[in-house]
């Protein structure tokens, strides 16, 4: 008596799920890195308002810290705002909200006549 040989469906059973089981990293690392840059852009747009703020109160005579303050979004902590010269320019820099282990800061610097 031979031995029955296993039809091709046999042979590949569970290969799909090997497959899955290999792709899933590869998905968590691109999600992961499209959280970071989506953070990455709020967080420069945040800036950039806050010192576009802080420039303009800051030619008001009022306090630019407190407008870069009012303007940040919660997430995004302030940690920083320097002014310089005659035009009314200033400079803020803020940390980013954490994704994932990353941490950095961020600085946009502002000049309003």
């Amino acid at each position: 008596m031979s031995a029955r040989r296993p039809d091709r469906a046999e042979r590949e059973r569970g290969q799909a799920t090997l497959e899955l089981v290999g792709l899933i990293p590869v998905l968590l690392v691109t999600l992961a890195v499209v959280l970071q840059v989506i953070s990455m852009a709020y967080t420069a747009h945040a800036a950039a308002q806050a010192a576009r703020d802080g420039a303009r109160a800051y030619s008001l005579d009022q306090s630019p810290v407190a407008a870069a303050q009012a303007s940040l979004p919660g997430a995004v902590q302030l940690v920083d705002v320097s002014t310089y010269g005659p035009d009314h320019g200033v400079t803020v820099t803020v940390k980013a909200p954490p994704v994932l282990l990353l941490d950095y800061t961020l600085s946009r610097s502002v000049v309003m006549p």
